[in-house]
């Protein structure tokens, strides 16, 4: 079994951020946020380990990494349609650089699963991700919670229910 490293929300972010632009169908925020949780119950089920080094919390329209959120809140419903970057300040110089997957998985066989597991699921409406996320008892038998911000964040073992759940419309054909 291929062994990998949690990666930055962020860099997981730039990932599918990047396919999806490939594909010529940009993310939303809400839709952004939809696949990062369904790429996490991937590889959870998949590889047996988290792929993104953060949380996901149960809100009203389904699961949010919240810093990825917070980032790119300002675009609201309009496509994502750059990279988050970072700059740090060397010998009085600013560098900027896109924050990226580490090569250790870019150059793996790992990172090919992951592209064609976003390429599914850029291709569903951001609604019905929603609806798929929202028909889990991870998520329904929380609104209570959800309604009043009390609810707690998703465990590893519900990510990866609520993929496998919803496998089949997510991989259709390809059974990676």
């Amino acid at each position: 079994m291929e062994r990998f490293e949690l990666q930055n929300p962020f860099a997981v972010a730039n990932f599918i951020i990047k396919i999806a632009m490939e594909k010529d169908n940009p993310v939303t925020n809400l839709k952004l946020q939809k696949i990062m949780f369904f790429l996490q119950g991937y590889s959870l089920s998949k590889y047996e380990a988290p792929l993104i080094n953060g949380n996901f919390s149960k809100w009203r329209y389904g699961p949010v990494e919240e810093d990825v959120y917070r980032n790119f809140k300002n675009n609201g419903a309009i496509p994502i349609t750059y990279e988050y970057k970072v700059a740090n300040i060397k010998d009085g110089i600013i560098h900027v650089h896109t924050v990226k997957m580490d090569n250790n998985i870019l150059n793996s066989n790992v990172v090919n699963d992951f592209k064609k597991i976003v390429g599914r699921l850029v291709a569903i409406e951001p609604w019905k991700l929603v609806e798929m996320t929202h028909s889990h008892s991870s998520w329904k038998d929380y609104v209570d919670e959800i309604n009043v911000h009390k609810a707690k964040d998703y465990t590893d073992e519900e990510i990866k229910e609520c993929f496998i759940d919803n496998k089949k419309l997510i991989i259709g054909e390809y059974d990676g």
